[in-house]
């Protein structure tokens, strides 16, 4: 029976090993994935005969994705070991002392184990040569262009030499991972699990412009090689790498033995819940670097650390309800109303079910007890059914055929997710879309929350964006719960939204799938919105980022009767339809540049003043290479485009190449 569950383990942990670490897609917990881990090395500790030599109990990390090239880290990335309580704790700080010929009273650096995606930095003589993920901590990714749309990380490190690896860990904030979230289901795309996927999954992407939309973070805490720093205590070398530009954690703390160490854990624990990012868990580190290499590794960790991990906050609850709203697209959005339990510091009594195949595959009925967890620490979300609990009384979920609202049959499209009332003159759309028009992320008008809008509409005072430009003081004065004053400053908020930036208006509109980003980018690409209205789709999909979906649902979206009327009246009322962006000119066009060393302005100022006028800005040096832009202590791009030939230019140079181009620089 042992060897049969010893293979069913190491099966079960190979399938989630490459869940997690390669498709960025896991369909368990943490605390489900370390339970088969430490069910399996226990196996292996009592029956050495049965482990394997490749046990994955053992290793650290996934493969390489085999879609980057493979960078051999110059030392090795291990991996920590992990407790769950403070006897466990106390057993890690035992085997510490034998390991360091006795005592207890040791310091420590404490430091919080952000959930991410574990990098590592390779400089050399202070140029930062690569970035590559942990891959099985021998060999990682080449995810250097990425790494690089994450803010903080330096380029260059002023007056180093010799050899550097700084190692850390690239994040999504929870605020990003709601954000994100957000316009999936805006777009009607499937929604991020939680944020250290989507960091892992944001570093994996071929076009690190969609890695620089999911705007990563950073936290620095460790390095490799480590030629010229002369921290002599882990604490300094967090003290270093701030001082050197690297972003690190301020939640770290030196502290005094282990029950000062089990207190900072604690804390953390206590705390979670208010943390920007998620973590699971502390990293206790032993601080003096000449113990640390005293006490040595393990065969696949280091004996002077150790990972003591958070309890999984995971609650059992009752499925009570389950109710749909209408979106102001039209899409039916199913909601759980769940028994209230406290989960990382708050109430939970709701959460979004996504969509009927999301019930369907999960079978939920009304009366389950259900597994809830807040994804990212954030949003509310049913993970599992427990059947065995389920009353003998619940029913299959039925699905609603017709709109709740206004009772028209509702539709599905083959291959879509969603299901939609096709009912254009839906009150509920059409009150969702008037919400959504005066929010934050869209038109802006602030003074116009969620109550009074509500009023609004059900006074019959505004019905869609365009009324609110008719609105007069008086009226406004008699609303419920608005004065004079009040009344006023709305008009004044509304007012001011006639003049914001044509992509501010599209995404207002409420187009499918076209959230800040796509709205940006036909700003770009036309002069004004009723050029937006008489593009054609195969003119949209050729925008870089677009495609043929969102092309089509902009096509359609535009030339609906009741849309074409809606922006009648908007331009009638004065707001902007005009486009502000610069076109893309032709000045520079068929010209490859790349721009190295330190300038006296941002590169990425740079480049979009060259992509402005048509160039090509690259990462590499090629003989396709027109010219190299170098500023002060550029490194191996200079001497790559002497190797070859390419022309070098200084930034006075360069201003002398734009201005006989014709091109205009409004920054400088």
């Amino acid at each position: 029976m042992t060897r049969e569950r010893y293979a069913e383990l190491i099966s079960l942990i190979e399938y989630h090993n490459r869940r997690y670490h390669e498709l960025d897609d896991p369909e368990i917990s943490d605390a489900e994935y370390d339970a088969l881990v430490r069910e399996a090395r226990a196996i292996e500790a009592e029956h050495p005969e049965l482990a394997l030599p490749s046990s994955p109990a053992q290793q650290v990390g996934g493969s390489p994705n085999a879609s980057f090239a493979p960078i051999r880290h110059p030392t090795p990335m291990t991996s920590l070991d992990n407790v769950f309580d403070d006897d466990e704790l106390a057993g890690w700080q035992e085997r510490l002392s034998r390991a360091l010929g006795g005592g207890t009273d040791f310091t420590y650096t404490c430091e919080l184990k952000i959930d991410g995606l574990s990098v590592n930095l390779y400089y050399v003589d202070g140029e930062l040569r690569w970035a590559a993920t942990r891959g099985n901590g021998t060999v990682g990714e080449d995810v250097t262009p990425n790494v690089l749309t994450v803010a903080g990380i330096p380029r260059t490190l002023e007056g180093h030499r010799g050899e550097l690896e700084v190692r850390g860990e690239v994040y999504l904030s929870r605020a990003e991972f709601v954000r994100l979230n957000e316009e999936a289901e805006e777009a009607g795309q499937p929604p991020l699990k939680n944020p250290r996927n989507a960091a892992a999954g944001a570093l994996r992407q071929k076009d690190s412009r969609v890695t620089a939309s999911r705007r990563l973070e950073a936290a620095f805490y460790a390095v490799g090689k480590r030629d010229g720093v002369t921290a002599r205590t882990q604490w300094e070398l967090l003290e270093w790498l701030k001082s050197a530009g690297f972003p690190v954690s301020a939640y770290s703390r030196r502290v005094r033995g282990p029950e000062e160490a089990a207190a900072y854990h604690h804390e953390m624990t206590s705390g979670r819940a208010t943390l920007p990012f998620d973590a699971d868990g502390t990293v206790i580190k032993l601080d003096d670097f000449a113990a640390q290499t005293e006490a040595g590794f393990t065969s696949r960790a280091p004996r002077w650390a150790i990972a003591y991990k958070f309890p999984a906050e995971e609650a059992l609850t009752t499925l009570e309800a389950i109710t749909i709203s209408v979106g102001r697209t039209g899409r039916l959005n199913p909601l759980a109303h769940l028994a209230p339990r406290l989960i990382e510091g708050s109430t939970v009594s709701r959460a979004t079910l996504h969509n009927e195949d999301f019930i369907r595959r999960m079978d939920l009925r009304v009366g389950d007890t259900v597994v809830v967890h807040k994804s990212g620490g954030v949003i509310p979300e049913i993970l599992r059914v427990v059947p065995e609990l389920r009353p003998a009384s619940a029913e299959p979920y039925r699905y609603p055929t017709h709109c709740p609202e206004c009772g028209h049959e509702a539709v599905r499209a083959e291959g879509d997710a969603a299901t939609v009332c096709p009912n254009p003159k839906c009150p509920a759309q059409a009150y969702e879309r008037l919400r959504f028009y005066v929010s934050r992320g869209a038109m802006d008008i602030r003074g116009l929350g969620e109550r009074i809008t509500e009023i609004l509409y059900a006074e019959g005072l505004v019905r869609d964006a365009a009324d609110l430009y008719r609105l007069d003081a008086g009226t406004l004065a008699g609303v419920e719960r608005l004065g004079e004053k009040s009344a006023a400053k709305i008009l004044a908020q509304i007012e001011e939204s006639r003049t914001r930036p044509l992509a501010r208006l599209i995404t207002a509109l409420g187009i499918s799938f076209v959230g800040e980003r796509n709205a940006q980018a036909l700003e770009k690409n036309f002069p004004d919105l009723r050029a937006v209205m008489a593009a054609t789709e195969e003119e949209l999909a050729a925008i870089p980022g677009l495609g043929e979906t969102i092309a089509r649902s902009v096509v359609s979206a535009l030339r609906d009767p009741s849309m074409i009327d809606l922006i009648d009246r908007l331009e009638a009322a004065g707001v902007n339809t005009r486009s502000a962006a610069v076109k893309a000119g032709t000045q520079l066009a068929g010209l490859n540049f790349v721009l190295t060393g330190t300038l006296s302005r941002p590169r990425e100022e740079i480049r979009d003043l060259l992509e402005r006028a048509g160039a090509r800005v690259t990462g590499s040096v090629t003989k396709k290479t027109s010219f190299v832009v170098a500023g002060e202590e550029a490194g191996s791009k200079l001497a790559r485009a002497e190797e070859l030939g390419v022309s070098v230019l200084n930034e006075e140079a360069l201003h002398a190449l734009l201005r006989e181009r014709g091109v205009t620089d409004t920054s400088s």
